[in-house]
């Protein structure tokens, strides 16, 4: 993969889209715009994440109109966040700016994440104020997401999205992280850097439906979770001594009360014993299992994602091919 420091690219903006194909041309209008504003050269990566409807059919036509429009399309539909990492690495970019194509992240707000990057800043991440059109109960789930996340990391990613501006020693960095569960604002939050914010009001989506299901949005609170804390194995040891304690609690008591005559009945004592031993082993089988299940699929090292093809590529693409042709074992190097 060839390295930032021989690229001329001063930005790369990554952009990933799935069934996007109703306002992609408009996206790419403001975009454009913006980028020139800039005065510097630059490349527009879109990460076709699998879409059914002629999303490709857009990119290839914006790419025979600029050909800064490059494109990397997956063989299926893998997530947003493995998109975002895609994106990442493919680009060339002195800076790598990531955004979403529904124009809910704003193109007009990247001169300011410039300025912040040419002040020093590595890592500049946005801040979502607000969302317009957002219902409630997707407001809810967010607002819960963050804080179970904050509750078991300590890292306050509250309202953070995946529009950020990264420098490509950043870039570079996360290129060495390959866990199959993806949380990449986890990622660039633990790999540090010099970071700074800037706050954003988050904009309707140009065309369609929300790309972010509720299934994904819990994946991405899992992954927040398992993937930088112990604390749910934790958790796991402070409910088994809570339960002992509330046990050895019963026991003296009904030891106390027996002689008065108001001791609980057998039965009662031997349920509550099998209530409490047995809630116990499924809460703990519950945490280990989320673990195991977790090793046994970074075990598989199956790659991140499965290309189609891409378009825009065509030294990366040579050198890739020379590289297979001496080192065939190497296949899915660039993917892994």
């Amino acid at each position: 993969m060839e390295s930032n420091e021989q690229s001329d690219i001063t930005f790369s903006f990554v952009v990933p889209a799935f069934n996007e194909q109703e306002g992609l041309e408009h996206f790419y209008g403001r975009l454009k715009v913006v980028a020139d504003q800039l005065d510097e050269s630059y490349e527009i990566v879109f990460v076709n994440d699998g879409s059914t409807d002629d999303t490709a059919t857009v990119i290839r036509r914006l790419r025979e109109m600029d050909p800064r429009v490059k494109c990397v399309e997956f063989s299926r539909n893998f997530g947003h966040q493995v998109a975002v990492t895609a994106g990442y690495d493919f680009a060339q970019g002195k800076a790598v700016i990531s955004l979403d194509a529904d124009c809910q992240h704003p193109p007009e707000l990247i001169p300011d994440l410039v300025a912040r990057w040419r002040e020093g800043f590595e890592v500049v991440c946005t801040v979502r104020k607000d969302t317009d059109g957002l219902s409630r109960f997707h407001r809810w789930v967010g607002h819960v997401t963050c804080r179970v996340i904050r509750i078991a990391t300590g890292a306050d990613l509250t309202n953070l999205a995946d529009f950020r501006l990264l420098d490509h020693k950043v870039v570079r960095a996360l290129r060495d992280h390959r866990e199959h569960a993806r949380f990449v604002r986890g990622l660039v939050h633990w790999v540090g850097f010099r970071k700074t914010t800037v706050p954003y009001q988050a904009e309707r989506r140009a065309a369609g439906a929300p790309g972010y299901t509720l299934r994904q949005l819990v994946n991405m609170s899992t992954a927040g979770v398992f993937n930088y804390s112990l604390l749910p194995l934790r958790l796991a040891g402070f409910a088994g001594a809570a339960l002992l304690g509330i046990s050895a609690l019963y026991a003296i008591l009904a030891v106390l009360l027996w002689p008065l005559g108001l001791a609980p009945s057998a039965a009662v004592s031997v349920a509550f014993i099998f209530v409490a031993m047995f809630a116990l082993q499924f809460l703990l089988m519950g945490v280990l299992g989320e673990y195991v299940g977790r090793i046994f699929e970074e075990a598989k090292a199956r790659p991140l994602y499965i290309l189609r093809e891409t378009v825009g590529f065509e030294t990366k693409e040579q050198d890739t091919a020379d590289r297979e042709e001496k080192e065939p074992q190497d296949e899915w190097a660039v993917y892994t």
